[in-house]
């Protein structure tokens, strides 16, 4: 197994072709805890409800159930489960209706299977992030807020969902900015959902997770021939989201050159896919979101200003979750119910568990409470529920307070930007007077959002 390989996690590949099978199957042994397969819908429904599994690797056309029957069914069931959709057969009509169907991704054959690990990497990274921020698994008498599944009754996160309310009847637009866990996400979910265009695709893009040289082939789409790996043309996100709406997250990640196609996009509603030299038309509803600061990124010459302009139609910041009095054992119970469903299990929060949640800062938002639920359901003995903090809890009046660990980061941040003006932000100098590699400089400086 590559060593490097970090995410692993359990597959089913459902193809009635034994050979795609077993070339889908070796593929994806180095990113596998397991992996099982089907020749027919029917036989892989069965491994579904038996097997605990992360990501679906389907073929469209079979005999009998069909592929996107099965997705759907699946769906209905075990949504949380991730679908890459592949066929001989791939339409525009197809790609579409798989995504509405609820697939991540779509893959026309021949493929090459460094493009199936990469997806199924991301998938893998999707599925092992938490349930999402108010999921409608919640117990009775939780609060919820007109947008569909979103929790919360605090004043600051109430008036942010006023305004997505607001925004979802527009077909503007939308600029989510907050704090990493923030669930800009599941905000940009809500508002597609509540939108004109609910019945088409939401085809959601994380611009940080994508290497620069794929992310232009990604957002457009690319024809046969276009670079070493095109055997087939592939439509891009922006085209996948024709009619519906595209989530660009981590906005901010973008690079520079890739901003100004973006705005180009943008501005004409037309996209040119690599290696074509013809343009198509798109109608699409654009949600942005990033954890960076885009002016302070702009001073520093990392983001364009004119296409920050054609993004902040409508700011909408989502309150980091230490500003949510009230809302962490509104979460919490949501969470709880979802995790002892998900493992047969029966725990309640006593008055010790509420108090050490609403003590702690929460620094990693509504991610970090929601793995932190699981976690202590999952390591729970006899005695109930117990949490352990990466720092220490903090009484609510302080929770800006966050510990010695936030004290010593904040003294970390202050000499990397001494060290830097110093350089005159080369980074690599820089780094050489901190004695740290030049990647554990660039790490800091992202961890500690320094401009």
């Amino acid at each position: 197994m590559n060593q490097s390989e970090s995410v692993r996690g359990r597959f089913l590949v459902v193809d009635d072709e034994e050979h795609i099978r077993e070339i889908l199957k070796a593929t994806l042994e180095p990113l596998a805890l397991s992996v099982h397969e089907a020749g027919s819908a029917e036989e892989a429904l069965d491994l579904v409800r038996e097997e605990n599994l992360d990501v679906i690797i389907c073929d469209v056309q079979m005999p009998g159930m069909n592929g996107l029957e099965f997705l759907n069914k699946v769906k209905t069931e075990q949504p949380a489960i991730k679908f890459l959709m592949i066929t001989a057969h791939g339409t525009m009509d197809t790609a579409v209706k798989a995504l509405r169907y609820g697939a991540s991704d779509f893959l026309t054959k021949p493929f090459e299977n460094e493009a199936i690990r990469q997806i199924a990497r991301r998938l893998l990274r999707e599925r092992a992030g938490p349930v999402d921020p108010g999921l409608t698994s919640a117990s009775s008498g939780t609060v919820r807020s007109v947008l569909e599944g979103i929790i919360g009754k605090s004043a600051p996160f109430s008036a942010c969902l006023e305004k997505a309310r607001k925004a979802s009847a527009a077909d503007t637009t939308v600029l989510l900015c907050g704090e990493s866990g923030t669930g800009k996400e599941v905000m940009a979910r809500a508002i597609h959902n509540l939108s004109r265009r609910a019945d088409k695709p939401l085809i959601a893009v994380n611009c940080g997770a994508i290497p620069e040289n794929l992310l232009e082939s990604e957002l457009f789409g690319h024809e046969k021939g276009a670079f070493t790996g095109a055997i087939a043309s592939k439509p891009g996100k922006f085209t996948l989201a024709d009619g519906g709406t595209i989530f660009l997250d981590e906005i901010g990640e973008m690079p520079l050159i890739m901003q100004v196609k973006l705005l180009r996009v943008i501005q004409e509603r037309v996209v040119e896919p690599v290696g074509s030299t013809r343009t198509q038309k798109v109608d699409f509803r654009l949600i942005a979101a990033t954890n960076r600061n885009l002016k302070d990124e702009i001073k520093s010459g990392r983001f364009r200003e004119d296409l920050y302009y054609r993004l902040n139609i409508i700011p909408i910041d989502l309150p980091p979750l230490r500003d949510r009095d009230g809302d962490v054992l509104i979460l919490a119970r949501n969470f709880l119910a979802y995790y002892n469903d998900r493992y047969g299990c029966r725990y309640n929060l006593t008055d010790e568990n509420e108090r050490d949640l609403q003590a702690y800062a929460w620094p990693g938002n509504v991610r970090e409470l929601a793995n932190a639920i699981e976690r202590a359901v999952v390591l729970a003995s006899g005695d109930g529920l117990a949490f352990a903090f990466e720092g220490a809890a903090v009484p609510s009046g302080q929770k800006a307070a966050v510990g010695i660990k936030d004290k010593k980061q904040a003294v970390e941040r202050e000499e990397i930007v001494k060290a830097l003006e110093l350089n005159r932000w080369n980074k690599t100098q820089t780094a050489e007077s901190l004695g740290i590699s030049r990647r554990s400089l660039l790490y800091k400086i992202k961890e500690f959002g320094i401009a």
